[in-house]
């Protein structure tokens, strides 16, 4: 077995390198804080309105639950909407290959910044969780999803500009789709779930997977990575492995 021997500074003091750095911290801020504006507003004409108008403390008791209800709503779809923009703005999806692990790589810094801006969105997205919209912000930060896909929730789809879902597709709840591996180089490699396919909650499919059409896959189950399942067929367990219709 080869021993991992590293990979020398994730920077260095060149300006390229520098500029990636500071990248890496101004754009979440700007994103983020632009993303909780609606919600702000909301908030700060609720508490303007109050102070004018409104005398009865029982009638701001009332309605303050309504207000904060809605304004975690709207930072949500916002939180989606802008960092979805943001990461389709800048391009920063990035394809199968073997990359350098250091922000002087230009794939590896795309990878860094889509997860610092997809990490924390897909959270918030669990808060309220509707599987409509979460299908449609997998698609707007670069995931390739037919019609008819359903998301059991709590699902961790690591990579989603690597990962290709056939129509009418059921992921079980707790399901993690990986298409990255952080080996002696960041190893980007697509994931591909086929139309009309079952996903057990809480499955691991690793990088580099096939799941053909009309694939079941059970609950609890680890696909390793680069293996391809079969047509028609089902499968199971740790890892992965054919069940014969008479078992």
């Amino acid at each position: 077995m080869r021993r991992y021997t590293g990979e020398g500074g994730k920077y260095d003091r060149s300006s390229p390198s520098i500029f990636r750095m500071i990248l890496l911290v101004l754009t979440p801020i700007i994103v983020f804080s632009i993303a909780a504006l609606p919600s702000v507003s909301l908030i700060s004409f609720y508490v303007l309105v109050v102070s004018i108008w409104v005398s009865n403390i029982y009638v701001t008791i009332f309605f303050l639950p309504f207000i904060l209800f809605i304004s975690l709503l709207l930072l949500i779809l916002s939180t989606a909407f802008f960092t979805g923009m943001a990461i389709k703005g800048f391009h920063l999806t990035y394809k199968e290959g073997r990359y350098g692990k250091s922000v002087k790589d230009r794939t590896a810094f795309n990878f860094a910044l889509y997860y610092i801006l997809y990490r924390p969105t897909v959270k918030l997205l669990s808060i309220i969780f509707i599987p409509p919209i979460y299908a449609k912000y997998l698609s707007l930060v670069g995931a390739k999803i037919g019609k008819h896909v359903f998301f059991g929730g709590r699902n961790n789809i690591s990579d989603p500009c690597a990962v290709e879902i056939g129509s009418n597709t059921l992921i079980g709840g707790g399901a993690t789709i990986m298409s990255h591996l952080g080996e002696d180089k960041l190893i980007i490699k697509k994931v591909r779930i086929g139309s009309h396919c079952l996903i057990g909650a809480e499955s691991l499919i690793m990088p580099g997977v096939t799941l053909e059409d009309r694939v079941v896959l059970g609950g609890k189950s680890l696909v390793t990575k680069n293996k391809t399942l079969t047509t028609g067929k089902m499968y199971g367990g740790v890892p992965a492995e054919e069940i014969k219709k008479n078992e």
